[in-house]
């Protein structure tokens, strides 16, 4: 029998596409283990030649209406499948929503970003930041017996091409620092770090500067990079082979949503500036734990502020050296295949 896994997404510019590359990475790996995915939330126009292979059915939801509405659409879709199996990569599913899904004998993941502490009874519940722990969420599960909770940078989705990553040596010198806020509205971090490093880090220092196609400050960020001096930054939309770019440079100037993980696992130094109040504990997860250095909320972080920290980071050798060694001990690259195998049960076939 064909393992099937429904797949409910919540993608926007407010909120990033991390969601869907996670729904994505989770369908790659359940395709390899002979199973199939259908993917329901997002809109076909985020839809890629990639996912006709990797998802049997996309199902766009226009307007996802109440809890009740939507939570019997997913149940809906995992009977017209045959299925028990059921991913929420959407921060929604409120307690309404899980004792709907609960009620119906689903078996079901769900992702979420501690920014409400309410009840929670799925089989499985995921954070993969580094500030959450299993007792912080006792008071909540409902059953606790029955949840198991798959928290930390082990449980990182990550795309193949950093999986498999070859970090460069650590304390290098730093000539390239990446600057990037995701896919979506980069809520004007990209301009707060722009006006504090360009040509500020000294003559050998290049901003390397990444956008989502749909952040609508884009072009904003574009005009601003094509006003600076020849060398002090370069604009990227999209790029084929973010992975390699990442690795390419020496410093992570980020939020912390899904990005955080990929630097980690490149080996990068990071200063973090977060986009939302629920990027906060992981901002002060990775601080706690590697070293990285937090600056607040984007808004609240002043220009002069993240020159301080940033240029500070890049004098000190022995601090980006001890922050790199232990995200790379922290990301290891098999989240993708623990949250799969655990919700199909198949772990105890895993070497």
């Amino acid at each position: 029998m064909t393992d099937k896994v429904i797949f409910r997404c919540a993608v926007s510019a407010a909120v990033g596409i991390g969601h869907l590359m996670r729904c994505r990475e989770m369908a790659r790996y359940l395709q390899s283990l002979g199973g199939q995915a259908v993917l329901l939330g997002p809109p076909e126009t985020l839809r890629s030649d990639q996912d006709a292979r990797l998802f049997a059915d996309w199902i766009e939801v226009p307007e996802r209406g109440s809890s009740a509405e939507d939570a019997a659409r997913l149940v809906a879709l995992c009977r017209d499948h045959g299925t028990p199996y059921a991913v929420m990569d959407d921060y929604r599913g409120d307690p309404e929503y899980q004792q709907i899904l609960r009620a119906a004998g689903l078996r079901w993941l769900q992702q979420f970003d501690a920014s409400t502490p309410w009840e929670f009874q799925p089989d499985l519940l995921v954070n993969a930041s580094p500030y959450e722990r299993r007792e912080q969420y006792l008071p909540w599960l409902k059953d606790p017996a029955r949840t198991r909770t798959l928290f930390g940078p082990r449980y990182a989705v990550l795309r193949p091409a950093f999986a498999g990553i070859a970090a460069r040596a650590d304390g290098r010198p730093v000539r390239r620092v990446l600057v990037a806020f995701g896919g979506g509205d980069d809520r004007g971090a990209i301009a707060t770090a722009i006006a504090a490093l360009a040509g500020r880090l000294g003559p050998d220092v290049t901003l390397v500067i990444v956008s989502g196609a749909g952040n609508p400050r884009r072009e904003a960020v574009a005009a601003a990079v094509a006003a600076l001096p020849a060398g002090q930054a370069e604009f990227h939309v999209n790029p084929p082979d973010m992975a390699g770019l990442m690795r390419d440079c020496d410093l992570a100037v980020i939020g912390g949503g899904t990005m955080s993980y990929e630097a980690a696992i490149c080996g990068l130094p990071i200063v973090f500036m977060g986009l939302a109040p629920n990027q906060e504990r992981p901002c002060r997860g990775w601080q706690d734990l590697t070293g990285a250095r937090y600056l607040g909320q984007v808004g609240t972080v002043t220009p002069s502020e993240l020159h301080a920290a940033v240029a500070a980071l890049v004098e000190d050798d022995a601090a980006r050296t001890a922050m790199a060694a232990e995200g790379r001990r922290l990301v290891d690259g098999q989240g993708t295949r623990r949250l799969v195998e655990a919700l199909l049960e198949r772990e105890r076939e895993h070497a």
